[in-house]
């Protein structure tokens, strides 16, 4: 019975860890780290949540980018506007491959809908973020331990 109880409590760190990388891959290690997980569990866990929180919001971007433009009107936005041109004059001026490598630094789902929407097209893409965000959970692994 007591052993019953404690592999539901790593099941519940182990989804709580990778529920958190679905929104940010690069810190969820802290906090599979703080609940006394070991590093290849933490590393599963970020891992397949950054990449299954990239999926989900990469595959469904197109409605999420329908619902905020419901929301967002650009001509009462002026900003909005603004910060959109921003990113096509970054899309221009830097390779797709660095541009991948930025984007896990703000969020998986503003990288997965930024994605999407410039470089949509391009097959590899998907792979390549999904690399980028195995990447930055391994970094996150590495990193937290040599900072405590």
């Amino acid at each position: 019975m007591h052993s019953v109880i404690i592999f539901k409590i790593m099941v519940w760190k182990f989804f709580s860890v990778m529920l958190f990388a679905t929104v940010k891959t690069l810190f969820a290690p802290s906090l599979g780290f703080a609940e006394g997980m070991p590093f290849f569990t933490t590393l599963t866990a970020t891992a397949i949540g950054g990449v299954l929180g990239f999926m989900v919001f990469y595959f469904f971007s197109s409605q999420i980018m329908a619902y905020l433009n419901k929301k967002i009107n650009t001509e009462k936005h002026p900003k909005k506007l603004e910060k959109a041109r921003k990113i096509i004059m970054m899309k221009r001026k830097y390779p797709m491959w660095l541009f991948i490598f930025i984007l896990p630094f703000l969020s998986i789902p503003v990288m997965a809908v930024i994605v999407r929407k410039f470089y949509g097209r391009d097959k590899k893409i998907t792979m390549l973020s999904c690399l980028a965000t195995i990447f930055f959970a391994l970094l996150g692994c590495v990193t937290y331990p040599a900072l405590k």
